[in-house]
């Protein structure tokens, strides 16, 4: 796990600690996942952030000291990620997976939002078409 910029997270190289994290905060995926639904943990090389306006202001020396994990979630070809940066691998972990998520919710009320109006719609068209 000690390699330069954290590659990759070799699930059998981590603590059980982290290892416990990481199966503990995927569990809150599981409303928008289905049996077919890959889930990914992946450490990325952080000083790749160099030119994102948010991390501009590090010292791309220091960006070596961080860890910017990346959860994806995969169905059918379609995949959602989100990144956490963070010199704690546990918060990065937290970011992440907050991040992701957040973005799960919203497309989540989005559809649901949708289904509501059409049902809506339906109902007042055929409210509308009744004869009296």
């Amino acid at each position: 796990m000690e390699t330069p910029f954290h590659p990759q997270i070799d699930l059998d190289n981590v603590g059980p600690e982290i290892r416990a994290y990481i199966y503990q905060s995927l569990m809150e995926f599981a409303p928008f996942t289905t049996e077919s639904t890959s889930v990914a943990v992946i450490a990325k090389d952080p000083t790749k952030l160099v030119s994102h306006d948010a991390y501009s202001e590090i010292d791309p020396k220091s960006l070596k000291k961080y860890w910017r994990i990346a959860i994806s979630l995969t169905e059918e070809g379609t995949t959602i990620e989100e990144e956490g940066v963070h010199e704690d691998i546990y918060v990065a972990i937290r970011l992440a997976k907050e991040s992701l998520v957040k973005t799960l919710s919203e497309i989540q009320d989005q559809v649901i939002s949708n289904q509501d109006r059409v049902i809506q719609i339906k109902s007042a068209l055929e409210g509308g078409t009744e004869t009296h």
